[in-house]
């Protein structure tokens, strides 16, 4: 690995560990700085190469689940963080059915890894404290209703998170790409 690459994967990590703390900071904002955390890992793509992605990748991860609190690790390691390779290899595919088939099913495999590391391991009920919101608006909800309705809540999100990463690569593609960090 050259010595740039790795200069350049050092300082997007610390980058990334510092939207990390925002995110933790700001619960408000905690998924604007993931998905910006998570944008680290294509600069590191285009500035380097999938060598250096990986590493911002794996030291931020390894690095967060010490500083960060451990929802914010555990959906940065697990998700976030991976997201960025896991798009560059999906997209290049060229075929946009199969691309987004792909990147659901990675999504929903994520998901439900998450929910369950979440409740059984962190002992977040994410379900429970939903279920209270979707009973006061709709009351005849039951909890599988719950379930659904916040599954398919996540497929908008993700959706949305996806082409908010394709804007932000778009963007740095035109605008930051020649300048070399």
């Amino acid at each position: 690995m050259k010595t740039t690459h790795l200069t350049r994967g050092a300082l997007l990590t610390a980058l990334t560990i510092i939207f990390l703390y925002l995110a933790a900071l700001f619960p408000t904002n905690t998924l604007t700085f993931l998905t910006l955390a998570s944008f680290m890992v294509p600069i590191g793509v285009m500035q380097g190469s999938i060598k250096t992605a990986f590493l911002i990748y794996v030291s931020s991860s390894f690095l967060s689940f010490f500083i960060m609190p451990l929802n914010i690790a555990l959906l940065y390691a697990l998700f976030f963080g991976i997201y960025g390779l896991v798009k560059y290899f999906i997209e290049r595919i060229n075929s946009l059915p199969k691309e987004i088939f792909f990147k659901l099913t990675f999504f929903n495999a994520v998901f439900f890894i998450l929910i369950n590391i979440m409740q059984g391991l962190a002992g977040f009920d994410i379900f429970k404290d939903l279920e209270v919101v979707v009973v006061k608006y709709l009351p005849e909800a039951s909890a599988s209703m719950t379930l659904v309705f916040v599954w398919f809540l996540a497929q908008i999100g993700f959706m949305i998170l996806d082409y908010a990463l394709t804007l932000l690569i778009a963007y740095y593609n035109d605008y930051f790409s020649k300048i070399k960090i």
